[in-house]
């Protein structure tokens, strides 16, 4: 299941997996996240999105995005909030939310690298107003990014990796319909058994636990955008039973959808 990760977490982070690593859970967080791969392979599994990752890609998670990475590599990751970027730069921002995956031309990749390892140069030495070093850093990095950014990937994806996007993408898009694991394996045509396994293989996530992710996700919306009920919004995504929908909310949102609705209209 999902979960909210609300650890504090600064602008920059460096790892290196020794040995393959997948994430033990879907999550998400309050900030945006942009990883770049410097070297191995990795694979991310944004909300309905499969990617796979080369060296000197990056790729970039919307705050409030659930995802979740399985990789061997080593990845610098910057985590942000609109706290270390002006208005003025949400275009960029939205830039990556349309497209999330980045692959920059070999030539500029160069520029890239090297912002990354000012940013880290100044987390490590921490002089005088380094976090709005940082900051400036990070601006400049958001423009080069719109600048030197090619054509998207050109990564073809395995055919089971495809037919398990392709169910990905139906759940997102048909949410509040009949989801059981028959009616989807019919759907594609499927064995029941072979659709939970290579879902989860692929994904990394459950496929009952994707489908309530999904609801779920769908249903912030409504409590945000909309004055229906709890009730409503439970039928209007797909749960039969509200007192349930209001559980698998708490579950994954750590909330109830009343105190969300109240906090975020």
């Amino acid at each position: 299941m999902a979960i909210y990760d609300d650890r504090i977490t600064c602008l920059f982070n460096r790892l290196k997996h020794a040995r393959p690593y997948q994430m033990p859970e879907v999550h998400f967080h309050a900030e945006h996240e942009l990883y770049y791969l410097i070297e191995g392979t990795t694979k991310y599994f944004i909300e309905d999105e499969l990617f796979l990752l080369n060296p000197g890609e990056l790729i970039f998670v919307p705050k409030g995005t659930f995802h979740k990475t399985s990789s061997n590599a080593e990845r610098i990751l910057l985590m942000f909030d609109e706290e270390y970027i002006d208005e003025g730069y949400q275009k960029y921002i939205e830039e990556l939310t349309e497209n999330k995956h980045i692959i920059i031309s070999s030539k500029h990749q160069n520029k890239i690298q090297d912002i990354m390892y000012k940013i880290e140069k100044e987390d490590i030495k921490q002089d005088k107003d380094y976090i709005n070093m940082q900051k400036l850093y990070l601006k400049e990095l958001l423009i080069l990014i719109s600048r030197h950014r090619t054509t998207k990937s050109t990564v073809k994806f395995t055919q089971s990796y495809a037919a398990i996007q392709d169910v990905a993408k139906y759940i997102s898009s048909n949410y509040a319909t009949d989801l059981s694991l028959a009616a989807l394996a019919s759907h594609f045509s499927i064995t029941p058994n072979h659709l939970s396994k290579q879902f989860k293989k692929v994904t990394g996530v459950g496929l009952n636990d994707y489908i309530n992710i999904t609801r779920i996700s769908a249903a912030e919306k409504f409590l945000i955008n909309t004055d229906m009920s709890i009730t409503e919004i439970s039928s209007q995504c797909g749960f039969n039973d509200s007192n349930y929908f209001a559980a698998v909310f708490k579950k994954i949102k750590g909330i109830t959808p009343k105190k969300y609705s109240l906090i975020n209209k």
